[in-house]
């Protein structure tokens, strides 16, 4: 009995922490461009002309997705994808292969050979070397951070305001 008891609860256990919690995305093409779902963030909704579902699952790249989604959009000129290695390329000088990105203050964790950002999205980039933060200066692990900045609202708002310095405090005589 002691070991009937001992084998269903360690049964039991191994199916409660043997659950796979991982979430199963459709490949997205946007105007038939592989993008990330993360991408999709940089789209207006209200230019999303069709959307097409498959459910059918297809490897692309040694990925597999579960199902497919095809987004058309009303003006396929209107955007134009570039991938963060073209980002780094063409608009940075870093020649290192270590390179953290993120956008708008948010990691990249995954699908960064996928990840795509519209290229009339981009409002800046905010580059940061290992040796700005103090406790990494002494360490042999040299990366950059480029920080990609979207045109969001707050980012807009941001980039516009004025802040008015003097050696005068203002309503003080």
């Amino acid at each position: 009995m002691k070991c009937l008891l001992t084998f269903s609860i360690l049964f039991f256990t191994t199916l409660f922490f043997g659950q796979n919690d991982k979430i199963e995305q459709p490949a997205m093409f946007f105007d038939s461009k592989l993008v990330s779902s993360a991408s999709m963030q940089s789209i207006d909704p209200n230019e999303i002309e069709s959307v097409n579902v498959i459910k059918k699952d297809t490897t692309i790249n040694g990925v597999l997705y579960h199902g497919q989604l095809y987004i058309s959009s009303k003006n396929p000129k209107k955007y134009d994808f570039i991938s963060l290695e073209q980002i780094k390329s063409e608009f940075t000088k870093i020649k290192s292969n270590d390179v953290i990105y993120m956008v708008n203050g948010a990691f990249i964790k995954d699908n960064i050979d996928t990840f795509k950002l519209d290229r009339n999205y981009i409002l800046e980039f905010e580059i940061t070397n290992s040796e700005a933060f103090y406790n990494l200066r002494k360490s042999n692990t040299k990366f950059d951070i480029i920080n990609i900045l979207g045109k969001t609202k707050e980012n807009l708002e941001n980039k516009n305001k004025i802040l008015l310095r003097g050696h005068e405090a203002i309503g003080i005589k």
